[in-house]
């Protein structure tokens, strides 16, 4: 997606690939931004993550109608189940089951390691957006059950929607951006 000539898709490295999917999501310049709400969206986002997807750089990407439905409901699992940690309490048994179900799918990738180094490769027939399900399903089931869920939050700027892991200590916003956005909001509180 873009707004204001400007590639809205912001590629956080550090995030595991679950906290950059339900990142997919997010506000930008005031403007509620769906960057896989869309096939041709959907197939941005897929080609820009296709290292942590471990997909090959010739593999085609084309997404239709029925792959972003599968997207929007694999997010919005893996937003509850982000919740329910952040919020400490349960998800729903739905979201639950679905993250579990299609993290499974990973088990149909292989690592191989031709000279070029060591790939993960996928079985012919697989469809690209069944490998992306598995494999941000499988990333919020390694965070989820991983030492590394004490670091997660839910940013508190005003209009960010964002989830992001605690790496720095005293670390309050997914961004710089939104910490100046609280800052300003706090300042515009009191100065009324």
């Amino acid at each position: 997606m873009t707004t204001h000539g400007k590639d809205t898709l912001e590629i956080r490295p550090l995030e595991p690939l679950a906290v950059e999917f339900t990142s997919s999501w997010h506000y930008e310049a005031g403007s509620l931004i769906d960057e896989v709400g869309t096939p041709h969206g959907l197939a941005h986002w897929v080609d820009a993550y296709r290292p942590r997807l471990g997909m090959d750089a010739n593999t085609p990407v084309e997404m239709g109608a029925q792959d972003v439905t599968t997207a929007l409901a694999v997010r919005q699992a893996v937003r509850d189940l982000l919740d329910a940690l952040v919020d400490r309490g349960q998800p729903p048994a739905a979201s639950l089951g679905l993250v579990t179900e299609r993290a499974r799918g990973v088990r149909h990738a292989a690592v191989t390691w031709p000279d070029t180094g060591p790939r993960l490769e996928w079985p012919d027939g697989v469809r690209v957006m069944d490998l992306v399900a598995a494999q941000v399903c499988a990333s919020a089931t390694r965070l989820l059950t991983s030492p590394r869920r004490e670091l997660l939050r839910r940013c508190p700027a005003p209009s960010c929607v964002l989830f992001f892991s605690a790496l720095r200590t005293g670390q309050q916003w997914c961004s710089p951006a939104c910490g100046n956005r609280a800052r300003v909001a706090r300042h515009s509180a009191r100065t009324r």
